[in-house]
């Protein structure tokens, strides 16, 4: 069988407390998750371990044919592209805007060369496919949390990734940018030898017809996972949420309300 994209075997996570208690997961090739649970569940502490920007107390962590501990995680995380707010803690309020985003490349925070003018070209024109021209040569830091999004995601873009990492990627996003970004998604999910992508949401609105597999965490632990069609339940989420609630679907997206008595 061919190595997984990705896969978790038995992590585990602490910090000042237990947060991870044995994860165990794998995305297959051909395969997009999306990775729901409530609050403090442990879904950005996961993405945080598999990108190597925080490390596992225990249990083993596979990217493609590289174990964690085993290989250079540095160039490894090349491999992934990753939106997730955690790099705002990161990056350096006066780095430029165009360096933030040709930093995916190398998968680096706050570069310290100037890029080659190649590939400041490429992250321009990503800033451009993002209606965000206007900001080529703004610095990070004043920049709104929805220009920030769209900035990660266009890092993200400059990555030559086997995988897909999105933490929240619409959050601070306005419903129509949401709309535009949840259909370039889609389309990149459709496309023939596309990469595995793995969506971390809050809200099934944002699971599209491309995702084939959810995976549910409460307290640290995994409570389901699997195909889509079997995993996504008002049962499952009512479970995870602690509250009883109704999924429904409207076409091929979804919506969630809580139950009434």
């Amino acid at each position: 069988m061919p190595h997984p994209v990705l896969e978790v075997t038995d992590l585990t996570y602490r910090r000042g407390r237990p947060i991870l208690k044995g994860i165990s997961w794998r995305v297959d090739p051909g395969q997009h998750w999306a990775i729901l649970g409530p609050n403090g569940c442990g879904k950005t502490s996961l993405i945080n371990l598999i990108t190597g920007y925080d490390f596992a107390t225990g249990g083993v962590l596979r990217l493609g044919d590289s174990v964690f501990g085993d290989d250079d995680w540095r160039e490894v995380r090349r491999r992934v592209g990753l939106v997730t707010n955690t790099l705002t803690t990161y990056l350096e309020s006066s780095e430029p805007v165009i360096d933030v985003i040709a930093s995916g490349r190398e998968a680096k925070l706050n570069l310290i060369e100037i890029p080659p003018p190649g590939v400041r070209r490429e992250a321009a024109s990503l800033l451009k496919q993002v209606g965000c021209g206007y900001l080529r040569d703004a610095l990070w830091g004043p920049l709104s949390q929805g220009e920030k999004q769209k900035v990660l995601i266009c890092r993200a873009l400059m990555a030559r990734f086997a995988v897909l990492i999105l933490d929240e990627p619409c959050a601070g996003l306005d419903p129509v940018a949401r709309e535009h970004f949840l259909q370039w998604m889609q389309s990149l999910a459709a496309k023939p030898g596309s990469p595995s992508l793995v969506m971390v949401t809050h809200h099934v609105e944002e699971i599209l017809p491309s995702i084939t597999h959810c995976l549910l965490l409460k307290d640290g632990l995994v409570h389901a996972s699997g195909p889509k069609a079997a995993i996504l339940t008002s049962r499952n989420l009512s479970d995870i949420y602690g509250s009883p609630v109704k999924l429904s679907r409207n076409g091929e997206r979804y919506a969630l309300r809580l139950a009434t008595p």
